[in-house]
């Protein structure tokens, strides 16, 4: 029998696509857990987040957050906004875009439960030119040996710093694409057999929205001009993903640095990038801008700084030179012999139809709920009609 059951696909789509956890750097399994403190506050009016959580051993890495913190972010003109937990270690607070302007200096302060107090240093905003030309040109690189080539998009990004502007950036990218389930939901079985009239699309089409896991930074403090042509950013092709099968978007962040934000964020990008991805394997322990004022002796990891932003959105589809040919995942299978019997109560419901041919055919859940492959049947707003 060469059916697959509809529960194990389902826990292995979940895992093969879940949440990304957020980073967590690579602590011996010995030493005791230290604080993490990230954020950042931009120029841009709107929620300020900081997230505090405890580093985890390098053989079993997982998230900790550390919850009830007292979080404050302080600015070098005596305004200071607490922060309110809004998910389980994450704190965030609504500033004015009065509070929000370049040349000022910010740091933040959290006070965990134990009555440690964790400080950063100041961070100064530094302005931020508008973002230039995104772009991308239809490459090949190279995925094994030997000589096996994929065909996708490479993008890039110009910078075009030139004036009263920072040397040190950050780009952040972050994806949105359509993706359809292969089919409606017509037919299904939970004991009883039900025909839903009309059929159902409703779990039809979804959105995924995924932020590029690698880091991306340059400077051009060594450079004659102000101006860096061509970075690199996130290569896309059409075979490992659904990312270009209808309609593709990113969303190009980018960031002014301070010196001392940008070569910690260099630092990640070198132990990161060549290693997999920041979310992927946990690089070596950096040491960030924060300290226990507390307990001086134990180290904080983590960096929270101050950055002017630029962004620009971008859509793609029908991409000349790209024929999308990945895996949808939606499973087929003939009835067994053992009929309806063959299927458990907490297999249901068993989805299935008839294919041209009137022929039975059973489906896995994929084929007909689109959002179990972790997107959102909910269509964004910035999306198009």
């Amino acid at each position: 029998m060469h059916r697959i059951r509809n529960i194990s696909l389902i826990l292995s789509m979940l895992l093969l696509f879940g949440c990304i956890k957020s980073y967590d750097p690579l602590i011996d399994s010995n030493v005791e857990k230290k604080y993490v403190v990230s954020g950042r506050i931009t120029d841009k009016e709107g929620w300020q987040e900081v997230e505090v959580s405890l580093s985890s051993p390098i053989d079993s890495p997982e998230y900790i957050p550390v919850l009830d913190c007292q979080v404050k972010i302080l600015d070098n003109r005596g305004n200071v906004f607490s922060l309110a937990e809004y998910n389980p270690g994450q704190y965030q607070v609504w500033i004015s875009q009065e509070y929000l302007t370049t040349g000022t200096s910010y740091q933040v302060r959290v006070t965990v439960p134990n009555g440690e107090e964790l400080v950063s240093g100041f961070d100064t905003m530094s302005a931020c030119p508008p973002l230039d030309s995104v772009f991308y040109s239809l490459e090949e690189v190279l995925i094994s040996n030997p000589g096996n080539y994929l065909k996708g998009m490479q993008f890039y990004v110009d910078l075009n710093a030139e004036g009263d502007y920072s040397q040190f950036y950050k780009w952040d990218v972050i994806e949105t694409w359509e993706y359809h389930a292969p089919l409606p939901l017509e037919y299904y079985f939970d004991g009883t057999h039900h025909e839903v009239k009309p059929p159902d699309f409703s779990n039809q089409v979804c959105w995924k929205t995924d932020l590029v896991k690698n880091v991306f930074t340059v400077s051009t403090k060594n450079l004659t001009q102000n101006i860096y042509n061509q970075y690199p950013l996130q290569f896309v092709d059409g075979r490992r993903s659904s990312r270009l099968g209808i309609q593709y978007s990113i969303l190009v962040r980018q960031l002014s640095l301070s010196e001392g934000a940008y070569n910690y964020w260099e630092q990640l990008r070198i132990n990161s990038n060549e290693q997999g991805g920041l979310y992927e394997k946990q690089p070596l322990a950096i040491r960030g801008n924060l300290m226990n004022i507390s307990n001086p002796g134990k180290d904080v990891l983590g960096y929270f700084y101050a950055a002017s932003e630029s962004s620009g959105r971008y859509f793609y589809k029908d991409i000349e030179g790209i024929i999308p040919d990945f895996e949808n995942f939606c499973q087929e299978s003939d009835l067994g012999r053992l009929g309806w019997k063959e299927y458990y109560w907490w297999e249901y419901p068993v989805y299935y139809y008839f294919n041209e041919f009137g022929r039975l055919r059973i489906l896995n859940h994929i084929c007909v709920d689109c959002p179990l492959m972790g997107g959102t049947t909910v269509k964004p707003d910035f999306w198009p009609n």
